[in-house]
């Protein structure tokens, strides 16, 4: 064989793997600005199953991380404890988006029957190409007595 012939070979195989280990970094690194839809339909997906009481789905949805730290039980435990007024609000609204380095922020807010809406900051984290809710902060209550203007 051919001195260039080696050559060429040596070049491409290196060229090649130079290549690959581009492309998984890549692959890797999560994207800067998210767009909102792909995190509010993980938040929504986790509501609805909440809302069903489909606690195994809806623990599906939270990150490794916090997979780690608790277990199913102790997830369901929580889910029907803290997590009761997600499951009776009668609507929701989606707030801005912030993005910290590691972690992005999601308000959402929870209408309830009585007109009192609480307020929630979803903590949203990216693995493996999808986004994966790490932790879930409720607010206070707004009670509708508080809020100005007529209701019809």
């Amino acid at each position: 064989m051919k001195l260039s012939t080696r050559l060429g070979i040596v070049i491409f195989t290196l060229g090649s793997c130079a290549m690959a280990a581009f492309l998984r970094f890549q692959e890797v690194r999560a994207p800067l600005d998210p767009a909102p839809y792909e995190l509010f339909d993980t938040i929504q997906m986790q509501i609805l199953a909440l809302r069903a009481q489909h606690y195994q789905e809806a623990y599906l949805q939270a990150s490794a991380q916090y997979m780690d730290t608790h277990g199913l039980d102790s997830f369901i435990e929580t889910a029907r404890g803290d997590c009761a007024v997600v499951r009776q609000a009668l609507r929701w609204e989606f707030g801005p988006v912030k993005n910290d380095e590691s972690t992005t922020l999601v308000d959402v807010r929870f209408f309830m029957p009585g007109g009192d809406s609480l307020s929630a900051t979803y903590s949203v984290v990216h693995e493996n190409r999808q986004w994966k809710i790490d932790h879930v902060g409720f607010g206070s209550v707004l009670q509708s007595r508080a809020l100005p203007g007529i209701r019809l």
